[in-house]
């Protein structure tokens, strides 16, 4: 199969099942790289291989050198990260979007240098605090905290 200007999502978490839905209603074409096989019964991706998303053998399989995007969703913040200097490896210039389970892990996550650091525990944290103490949810805020791109 050929593929260009795709987005790989490396993950098959529900966050990651999530993305590439919102991706694909959005028209985008989506490789998803998946640990293992998906169960009998499961929603398969239209388009996936098995392989491990830190290879770059296995980003070479999904064509990651013609590639727009990769977003690393797996629930391993190290693993997430050995996906983006695999990434950076076989396309210097591909967008990297990286999740970061444990906020903790931040930091270290920045020095790859992704484009985009989806800090989710952070978001899901400030939102809550917002909620409960009555103060008014402010979006812009929030992208920043979400995004962390400084």
């Amino acid at each position: 199969m050929q593929r260009k200007d795709h987005i790989i999502v490396v993950g098959n978490g529900p966050f990651a099942r999530n993305a590439t839905e919102s991706l694909e209603k959005r028209g985008l074409e989506v490789t998803r790289i998946l640990p293992t096989a998906p169960a009998q019964g499961s929603d398969i991706p239209k388009d996936f291989i098995i392989g491990d998303g830190a290879d770059s053998e296995t980003l070479l399989k999904v064509q990651a050198d013609a590639a727009r995007a990769i977003i690393a969703l797996t629930e391993d913040d190290s693993e997430n990260a050995f996906i983006i200097l695999a990434a950076r490896e076989v396309n210097e210039k591909i967008k990297t979007v990286v999740a970061v389970s444990d906020a903790h892990h931040l930091n270290k996550i920045k020095r790859v240098h992704p484009d985009v650091v989806l800090a989710l525990p952070v978001i899901g944290a400030e939102l809550l605090a917002m909620a409960l103490s009555g103060e008014e949810i402010k979006t812009d805020a929030l992208l920043e905290q979400l995004l962390k791109l400084d």
